[in-house]
């Protein structure tokens, strides 16, 4: 009989025997303690729920100080190797059809790595809901190897860098890139393509398995950190179907469908660090489960070379395998099974590169239960800078006796250091009556395991795990790590494109975290949106954004809604064009806040437009306007308005007649009732109608000839089949703002463009085109609304101000000092209020120049360091009529709803120069305000509010020179203090 055949009815009947031995008194689990203890019961208990841990014969199997190092279900066996599957250089493996790769890029506004989508094999969602992943998201760089075909040669072995296709062709490549449905190869200096469905398995290089354990480690315990710390365990699933997936404790969910005593109607919910989706896993189709701590490494985790130099007779094969026995099935050794092993047939070599942080290693060795009570071994334990062995043991002759290697240790480990296994066939010397040569001599390595230096694993991981917040690549922290708390949540959401999962999230409690990178923005960067959430607490922590120490962004982070995304808090905003085409400083910060509110970073993006929001001809140039066409096709005469009383200008104007195109889309706007990211269901846009008649607005579609999709405002004489809105009767040249909800109006729609129409006699301007899933994403745009003009109108109202205004205005001379404007804001006392600088001395004297050019001599005040806005008093102020005063805002912020009045004194005497500037960012201390397009406004310029009263001062400029106004606040509020009182 062949020798591979013999074994293999030796197996058969080994097992047969086994079984028999164990009879009734079998129980259906089995586990054993991390104290060697075993235990078993028919009843697995208490695992139906996530705040629940497993107990077996009244043993906590996962928490307190015994845990479990593994646990069988002797009613199931393992799973035969997969035909097709995903494996991780963990040795995790998901059974399945790999259908596609994804490069790294943005899903929902959130950072993803590049990955692989495969179908599994196996039932993995909590439910049979539909509505969820059909595909378990697997990333790449934990990927070890890929297989379309099983190979069986392969089993338990890599090749790196090898491709092996299904005609039998096998290719060593030096470098490899992905596509959707294939590779590209640099195979010497030719270059090779190859489909998925050419190739049989793709084995890739893994560059560093250890740094690869770092990583997963740095996933799965945030900082090296877990409380309670007996919750810092890893736990491995292993299942009758063929699937392996590692996690850590706090990464299980449970859940019961039916009976919560009955554990076959439990299913188990795991994120492994490898894996981007959850997956549910069948209590009843779980063979396996191990543990160990999170500072243990079992020795089936690190790749291995094994020479079997010296094999005779079992010289054809018989290469080592992982969990496994030499001829397949659960591997047992003495009296019991093993949890985690490697079985091997002697002789046998096999070579370990330890990892840095090795210190110790434990195993036991035994002759196979296929062997019964024939086969010899003898085992030693070896390190590589060492000539002796570190364990030795014994002749070994049947599958009886086991001998423990107890704990193997060492000091000052060098660097290319190597843990070495060696089974030989003990021909010399062995007992008599036992195998000559090497009959059966099948081995296991029986739960080997490498211990790590627990600190510095931990240091190793806290330094890793910024790195894994993929929201984070290319921003540094800047904040002390020690200071930061990293930890894992679960993200409580029931989306229609995303079920609950795992995430790195951090907590700042003592001091912000701050994120800092220089960048240069590029032209048609229009935004910076930063995607976060959070589940719990009130109005905390604050997201802020500075721009070369310029603040432009000091929002409140709201709750996540877990079952409406379309509600959920959009994404924060930040308009760049004052930076587009420069270098910049950005920091961003997560201000402290409570200690259970963590927060999810989950994208910070550069975008030319938001990911929520579709603005239509946002600040359209004056070509743009002018290439406007009618909806057929000719010239349509729209106008560019830009009027420097237009407090939302650039604006577009249209003359009475027909219809005209403002907007093509080559990707539908889709509308639907429940948008996913990407899709809308508002509209919002303003309009000024001179004359009599109406407006209309029409949603261009893909059905729009037979059913069009047509709003009209100011009218209850609209077309048949027009929605009409309100206001139904308009005041002319009163702006409106109107926000429409498309899908209540005209159900699904897929928009491919808008075309507008001034109807009954006179022109009319239109602004503000922006669609949106929710009219509350609207809030996130720091944008004037137009119907701001209708109450406050800064036509009238300047030329109010013009009248009185220069005889407030003055400019400062100090000595060795530009020349700065100032605004008498106390008649009586000759008070003046300014933008001062570091080099502010109280009572320094300074010169005041009127609008009619005399001059003043007067003494500085104090001066509020934060702001640097200050005082001065003029000397002996003369009351002869040509003074005015402009009181202070009361307000300890800025409305960004609104516009300002910029001044400064003008070169010629008596005049001011001015302009009307609207806020583009603001931190409601803090505005960037859009430049004026013929004037310069200088350091310490004024701005007047809508109340007639000093709002702040220009304190900077940013690259592309608009003005940055800080709010005057604090001369309010510090008054008294600043004048000496």
């Amino acid at each position: 009989m062949p020798f591979r055949s013999a074994l293999f009815c030796l197996l058969i009947f080994a097992c047969t025997i086994s079984s028999a031995a164990y009879g009734d008194e079998e129980k259906r689990f089995v586990a054993m303690l991390e104290d060697g203890r075993v235990v078993e019961d028919d009843v697995l208990r208490n695992w139906y729920s996530g705040n629940a841990m497993p107990q077996l014969a009244g043993q906590s199997l996962i928490q307190g100080g015994n845990p479990m190092r593994w646990m069988m279900d002797r009613s199931l066996g393992p799973a035969e190797m997969p035909n097709a599957y995903i494996e991780l250089f963990s040795g995790d493996r998901v059974p399945g059809h790999p259908d596609a790769y994804v490069p790294e890029g943005v899903e929902y506004q959130a950072d993803v790595p590049e990955h692989f989508l495969i179908t599994p094999s196996f039932p993995f969602r909590r439910s049979s809901n539909s509505r969820y992943r059909s595909d378990i998201r697997v990333r790449r760089d934990f990927v070890q190897k890929i297989v379309w075909e099983q190979m069986p040669a392969l089993i338990d072995r890599h090749v790196p860098a090898t491709v092996f296709l299904k005609n039998g062709r096998e290719i060593t490549f030096r470098a490899i890139r992905f596509s959707e449905a294939g590779i590209h190869l640099l195979v010497d200096r030719e270059r090779m393509s190859f489909g998925f469905h050419e190739i049989a398995e793709l084995h890739l290089d893994v560059e560093s398995p250890w740094e690869s354990h770092l990583q997963e480690l740095a996933i799965l315990f945030p900082s090296g950190k877990v409380e309670p710390a007996d919750q810092q365990r890893l736990v491995q699933w292993e299942t009758s179907d063929g699937l392996v997936a590692t996690t850590s404790v706090q990464r299980i969910d449970a859940d019961s469908r039916g009976d919560n005593n009955n554990s076959d109607r439990w299913v188990h919910g795991i994120q492994p660090a490898w894996s981007l989706d959850p997956i549910w896993i069948e209590c009843r189709s779980t063979w396996m489960r191990r543990s160990w701590a999170f500072d243990e490494m079992p020795l089936f985790r690190l790749p291995f070379a094994e020479s079997r130099d010296g094999a005779m007779f079992s010289r054809n094969g018989f290469s080592a395998r992982i969990n496994r026995g030499i001829l397949a099935g659960t591997a047992k050794s003495g009296d019991r099974v093993s949890g985690w092993s490697l079985g091997v047939m002697a002789p046998s070599r096999l070579n370990f590169d330890l990892p840095p942080f090795a210190t110790a290693f434990r195993t036991m060795l035994g002759i196979d239960q296929a062997a019964h009570d024939r086969g010899c071994i003898r085992g030693r334990v070896f390190v590589s800078w060492e000539s002796s062995p570190k364990f030795e043991s014994d002749a070994i002759v049947g599958s009886e006796k086991m001998a423990d290697a107890g704990n193997v240790h060492w000091n000052n480990l060098p660097g290319d250091g190597q843990l070495i296994l060696e089974v030989d066939m003990a021909h010399q010397g062995r007992p008599d009556g036992a195998d000559p040569f090497d009959i059966r001599d099948m081995a296991n390595w029986i739960e080997p395991r490498i211990q790590l230096d627990r600190e510095k694993l931990r240091e190793a991981i806290n330094e890793r795990t910024p790195g894994t917040i993929l929201a984070w690549n290319g921003w540094q922290v800047a904040s002390n790590l020690d200071k930061l708390r990293f930890q894992t949540t679960r993200r409580r959401v029931e989306y229609p494109y995303e079920s609950p999962s795992w995430r790195t999230t951090v907590v700042a409690k003592d001091e912000p975290l701050r994120l800092t990178t220089i960048k240069k923005i590029a032209p048609d960067t229009a935004y910076l949106e930063i995607n976060t959430a959070k589940f719990d607490g009130g109005d905390e922590p604050n997201i802020e954004v500075r721009i070369n120490d310029v603040p432009v962004l000091s929002e409140p982070m709201k709750n996540v809604n877990t079952h409406d995304h379309v509600n959920t808090p959009a994404p924060f905003l930040v308009d760049l064009t004052p930076f587009a085409g420069n270098e910049v400083t950005l920091e961003i910060s997560q201000t402290p806040g409570a200690d259970n509110i963590t927060v999810d970073w989950r994208g910070i993006h550069f975008l030319p437009t938001p990911s929520f929001l579709v603005p239509v001809l946002d600040a359209p140039s004056q070509q743009q306007v002018e290439g406007l066409l009618t909806i057929d096709g000719q010239p349509s005469g729209a106008k560019w308005r830009n009027d420097i009383r237009l407090v939302s200008r650039p604006a577009l104007e249209i003359n009475d007649g027909p219809w005209v195109q403002i907007a093509s889309f080559d990707r539908p706007i889709e509308i639907r009732e429940r948008p996913l990211p990407g899709q809308y269901r508002q509209l919002r846009f303003a309009f000024q109608k001179q004359g009599d008649g109406y407006v209309q607005i029409r949603l261009l579609h893909d059905r729009d000839s037979e059913s069009p999709a047509i709003y009209a405002v100011g009218t209850t004489k609209a077309d048949k089949g027009v929605i009409e809105l309100d206001p139904k009767k308009i005041k002319e040249n009163d702006w409106h703002q109107v926000g429409p909800d498309i899908f209540s109006n005209f159900r699904e729609l897929n928009i491919t463009g808008i075309a507008i129409q001034s109807v009954g006699g006179g022109k009319s301007t239109w602004d503000h085109f922006v669609f949106s899933s929710s009219a509350w994403h609207y809030d996130r745009l720091t944008s004037i609304s137009p119907i701001n003009n209708n109450w406050d109108d800064w036509q009238k109202r300047s030329d109010d101000l013009l009248q009185w205004l220069p005889k407030a205005t003055v400019q400062v001379n100090r000595p060795g000092k530009p020349v700065r404007p100032a605004i008498l804001i106390d008649q009586g006392q000759g008070i003046c209020a300014m933008l001062g600088d570091g080099d502010w001395k109280r009572d320094q004297q300074v010169e005041i120049v009127r609008d009619d050019g005399k001059k003043f001599p007067a003494k500085c005040l104090g001066i509020d360091e934060e702001s640097h806005l200050a005082l001065l008093r003029i000397e002996n102020i003369e009351q002869d009529g040509q003074w005015s005063q402009v009181n202070l805002a009361g307000g300890d912020r800025f409305d960004p709803q609104f516009a300002f009045m910029l001044i400064q004194q003008d070169d010629t005497p008596g005049q001011i120069t001015w302009d009307i500037s609207r806020p583009i960012t603001y931190t409601k201390r803090v505005e960037i305000l859009s430049e004026s397009p013929s004037l310069d406004f200088q350091l310490g310029a004024i701005a007047i509010d809508r109340n007639h009263q000093i709002a702040g001062f220009v304190s900077g400029k940013t690259p592309n020179g608009e003005p940055i106004l800080t709010i005057a606040h604090p001369l309010s509020q510090k008054r008294s203090t600043l004048q000496g009182n």
